[in-house]
């Protein structure tokens, strides 16, 4: 007996998600660790780094709320297609820009096509994915984060050292469109049901599991947004770290978060789910306390690396547990309202710290305790609102609802 070819490929397409979301994210990420050579090439100031990342996320949150009553009409395949393609297109042209107006633009647009492809792309892995295995490999997709981190943001660091800061952009860009290619080849076709009547777009956003899921990530993502875009500029400006270490500290900081991110997924798999979001969420409370807003005087290898794993293995358990929400026909939908909302909370982040924060003539920031102090407490906030979530979740799963989709009963 053959067998089904979907399930066959199965762990070819999770690799291939994990280096489309890795590549992605990196694309993402780079940005504000290139802040310092932007500043020095393009005349930048050192806090306008945050309106590049604030922009971004922006743009992906509104593109997502536009494409979300669309994304679950369409086979998976040729939507990922062909928002990798224009995705990377965009990163590739922002190499040719003359100034950090047009480079800001670019950025933005491509950022604005990341929203609608991160959903697809989570989507077809949930499409993909038992639910009994989904804390193993929605951590292992979520190891795009770390691995971004390893090798991406270090990467670019390097190549715009060598070669310039144009190097990355035109290098990544290529880079996707290749696995544009190679998704065409190994990427099975995922068509979409008809959603039942009743059971769309409207009664997903009524389930109370949505929306408090979609607060638990608002939180969590704005905390992280006020601190993490400066982190380049605040390590070097103000603590004095040499820019030439600046990839071997993003290096040890994705090597951590690969660590965490693969034990929670364990945990989670185990029913452990509750103890690895309070875990996690208390460890980077006191990090950040200690690091930032009452600094302690942590070395800046053990700060980052700390801040960087918590941060991670925390975000990897939230978005495993948030998957058991949306029905097969609501995933793409959850996943672009998800990312929007996270979008949304990333780049108000970004850009009140922006504009929060001042630069003195030497580029050290001010106002960073206070930033530190606000991450804490979204981040509490945030795991008592998990805490409920997975009670809730539990208290539907007794009462017998099906294994694929809570959130048909969760407004009930």
């Amino acid at each position: 007996m053959k067998p089904d070819p979907v399930v066959s490929r199965t762990p070819a397409t999770i690799h291939l998600a994990m280096l489309i979301n890795m590549l992605s994210m990196g694309s993402m990420m780079m940005v504000m660790p290139l802040g310092p050579d932007l500043v020095t090439s393009l005349g930048m100031q050192s806090e306008q780094t945050g309106y590049f990342s604030g922009g971004a996320t922006l743009g992906a949150a509104l593109m997502g709320i536009l494409a979300a009553p669309w994304l679950d009409r369409f086979n998976r395949k040729p939507a990922l297609i062909l928002l990798l393609t224009l995705r990377f297109l965009l990163l590739m042209a922002c190499a040719l820009v003359q100034d950090s107006q047009q480079l800001l633009l670019l950025f933005i647009l491509s950022g604005c096509v990341a929203g609608p492809l991160a959903a697809i792309l989570m989507a077809a892995v949930l499409d993909l994915v038992p639910p009994a295995e989904r804390g193993r490999r929605l951590a292992y997709v979520g190891m795009a984060f770390s691995l971004a981190a390893i090798l991406v943001v270090p990467a670019a660091l390097t190549l715009a050292q060598w070669l310039g800061w144009q190097t990355p952009f035109l290098l990544f860009g290529a880079c996707g469109l290749l696995l544009a290619l190679v998704s065409s080849r190994l990427l099975p076709s995922l068509p979409v049901s008809p959603a039942p009547h009743g059971k769309g777009l409207r009664q997903l956003l009524s389930s109370s599991l949505c929306q408090g899921a979609l607060v638990i990530l608002c939180l969590q993502m704005f905390g992280h947004f006020l601190l993490i875009p400066h982190f380049a500029n605040y390590f070097q400006f103000n603590l004095g770290f040499p820019r030439q270490q600046i990839a071997a500290l993003y290096l040890c900081g994705g090597l951590a978060s690969m660590a965490t991110m693969r034990l929670c997924g364990g945990w989670i798999d185990q029913g452990r789910a509750q103890g690895a979001i309070l875990l996690t969420s208390l460890l980077l409370a006191l990090v950040t306390l200690l690091g930032f807003a009452l600094p302690a005087g942590l070395p800046i290898y053990l700060l980052f690396t700390l801040f960087m794993a918590l941060s991670s293995a925390r975000a990897s358990t939230t978005l495993a547990i948030t998957a058991a929400i949306p029905a097969p026909h609501q995933r793409a939908a959850f996943m672009s309202f998800q990312g929007t909302v996270t979008n949304v909370a990333a780049g108000l982040g970004s850009l009140l710290s922006a504009s929060y924060l001042v630069s003195d003539e030497q580029g050290a920031l001010h106002g960073f305790a206070e930033l530190a102090w606000i991450n804490i407490a979204c981040g509490l906030l945030a795991c008592a609102g998990v805490w409920f979530l997975i009670r809730g979740l539990e208290r539907i799963k007794n009462n017998n609802n099906p294994a694929s989709g809570i959130a048909r009963q969760g407004s009930q």
